[in-house]
């Protein structure tokens, strides 16, 4: 299973979201981040923030939220299997611009667009954004969009 990492960029009463504009998720809305690279995990969420959406922050800045774990029917599983490592940030330098990746959007907290973001997003981000920290496990159905079954546990923190 590979690695990969998602930033929530937050200020006040707003998250900073993008419309994915090609690749894995094109059209929906996520979080920035992507695959881990020959590089820590670290390192790829702060590579990552800045090539998608212009942002700069430094490690101390990324507060892990979450580890989420996607199973992926058969046919996607060797490719689309992940664990995403979910870190929140409340500062950075820079300001949001749209990139070749991603488009850079505001949303209010209290009315985020799940209706165009993956079908996990609905049952694991709002742990999330009360700073609650979890793993989960979110099992695909065929389509690869619709969640089958998850499990979300709230922990201390992270190995």
């Amino acid at each position: 299973m590979r690695d990969a990492t998602l930033i929530l960029p937050l200020k006040g009463e707003f998250i900073l979201l993008g419309r994915k504009k090609r690749g894995f998720g094109k059209d929906k809305i996520n979080g920035f981040g992507g695959k881990v690279k020959e590089e820590s995990i670290i390192r790829a969420a702060l590579r990552e923030l800045k090539e998608e959406s212009g942002l700069i922050c430094k490690e101390e800045q990324l507060i892990k939220h979450a580890e989420l774990e996607f199973f992926f029917p058969e046919n996607k599983a060797k490719e689309w299997n992940q664990k995403v490592h979910v870190f929140i940030i409340t500062s950075w330098e820079g300001e949001p611009k749209e990139s070749e990746e991603m488009t850079c959007e505001k949303h209010p907290l209290d009315k985020l667009p799940y209706e165009q973001m993956w079908d996990d997003d609905k049952h694991w981000m709002p742990y999330v954004l009360e700073k609650k920290k979890i793993k989960a496990k979110f099992y695909f159905k065929e389509d690869c969009n619709t969640i089958d079954m998850h499990n979300i546990v709230e922990v201390e923190g992270f190995d």
